[in-house]
């Protein structure tokens, strides 16, 4: 690993040869499209990129989302009657942690994800959510009802490179596994967080002003440059799908 204090990152993601990866604006992992039947069957690929991905950095950050991905109603929560002062600390159970060998990694600043969901059904895995100040008190104190853990940093938004320094310092995730939306994929590789790159494209053009696309960010600001990747691997399906594996140079 070439990073000492934070994980590194592999950014694994499907996209159209117009660069988007959904169908139409508004959709999250949960809501299903008429058009779906066009994006080509991608299990066996998508299987040997996770196999290499597997195999070369043993992901303990087996995935990490936003919540615009995984966004699910916003339902109302109790009423938080004591100390919010507390809550406002990392919450790390060790009769979690201590057992936990992977873990689902949940970046949800505000508060909006409130299923309760742990990602227990896969063996020795666990959910964690990387929460900033501004989330609501009900919402972290639903989070310790539930005993899933959450990492606190940032005022108004998560602070990714301190949440990212404490998956490393604090559960020990040496690897993890990025399938954000546009704008996580955005913010993580403006932080300067991202790695490498896994992309398989589809051959298909979707199109949409508003559709989300790989990378949903303000764009370059301050002078900053576009983000420079080194062709690693190449490879063409007879299905028309190409896997296309980057290092992000720096």
């Amino acid at each position: 690993m070439c990073q000492t204090n934070r994980p590194y990152v592999v950014m694994q993601m499907w996209a159209s040869v117009d660069g988007r990866i959904a169908l139409a604006p508004g959709l999250t992992m949960f809501v299903k499209h008429p058009a779906e039947k066009c994006i080509p069957d991608g299990g066996e690929l998508a299987a040997k990129v996770e196999s290499a991905i597997r195999d070369t950095w043993h992901p303990r950050g087996r995935i990490m989302v936003g919540s615009g991905t995984a966004n699910a109603p916003l339902r109302e929560l109790p009423a938080y009657c004591g100390d919010e002062r507390v809550l406002h600390e990392d919450y790390l159970p060790p009769e979690v942690v201590d057992v936990t060998s992977t873990w689902a990694i949940l970046v949800d600043g505000q508060g909006r994800c409130r299923g309760g969901y742990k990602g227990t059904e896969i063996p020795d895995s666990h959910m964690v959510h990387l929460v900033s100040h501004r989330a609501p008190a009900d919402y972290l104190a639903f989070l310790r009802e539930r005993r899933i853990p959450y990492l606190i940093s940032g005022d108004q938004h998560v602070d990714l490179p301190e949440a990212m320094r404490g998956l490393r310092e604090k559960l020990g995730i040496e690897c993890v596994r990025l399938m954000g939306g546009g704008t996580l994929n955005g913010a993580m590789l403006q932080a300067g967080l991202v790695d490498e790159i896994h992309l398989i494209v589809w051959p298909l053009l979707i199109g949409g002003d508003r559709t989300p696309t790989l990378v949903d960010c303000t764009g370059m600001v301050g002078g900053q440059a576009p983000v420079t990747l080194r062709l690693i691997h190449l490879e063409a399906q007879a299905d028309g799908q190409i896997w296309m594996h980057y290092k992000v140079a720096r």
